[in-house]
């Protein structure tokens, strides 16, 4: 398996650290800013999943008050209430990542409208490829099956707000909701 510079720099950095951990004696002032590294690098991590945490809430909060476009329809409870199903719960954890639809949409609350947002789409990769998060323009969004096929530089979807993310309901006007089930073959 072809290693990326990236993964050769950490290694590089691994090896280099564990050298600095045996060949500083534990006598020495030096060897306690050794065992500073690994806390500090907790600390940045740490950080940055805060940082990434509180700016989709943040961004969440702003499309919630943006005026709605119109009420959910028929069609598109129907569908999101089929994906919501505990048996179909099968297509959501290819990597053993979960989300309950069901639980979401009852987060919506009872007054379920559709916003609609625009921009670039953009995915955010934690742990390699296992935990995936797509991202239209600064809102984390669940893209259902067949909806990623149409996704483009420039996007306009027509959403539903559960909570800190939104599910999308209608993309570049290629895609539905409804359609989903039909990409699942």
């Amino acid at each position: 398996m072809q290693q990326t510079p990236a993964e050769t720099a950490k290694l590089i950095a691994f090896f280099a650290y564990l050298g600095l951990l045996f060949a500083v004696p534990h006598q020495s002032g030096w060897f306690g800013l050794v065992l500073l590294v690994p806390l500090l690098l907790a600390l940045v991590v740490a950080g940055q999943m805060l940082s990434t945490g509180f700016g989709v809430r943040r961004e969440a909060a702003a499309l919630a008050r943006q005026p709605p476009l119109r009420a959910l329809q028929t069609r598109e409870r129907n569908a999101l209430d089929w994906f919501g199903e505990p048996g179909q719960i099968s297509w959501r954890t290819p990597r053993g990542n979960m989300i309950d639809l069901a639980a979401a949409v009852r987060r919506a609350g009872d007054d379920k409208v559709v916003r609609r947002i625009r921009g670039p789409w953009s995915e955010r990769v934690r742990g390699r490829h296992h935990d995936r998060h797509t991202f239209i323009g600064p809102v984390q969004v669940l893209l259902l099956p067949g909806a990623d096929r149409h996704l483009a530089p420039d996007n306009e979807a027509e959403v539903l707000l559960c909570g800190n993310f939104a599910v999308v309901l209608s993309l570049n006007g290629c895609w539905r909701v409804d359609q989903a089930r039909g990409w699942l073959r």
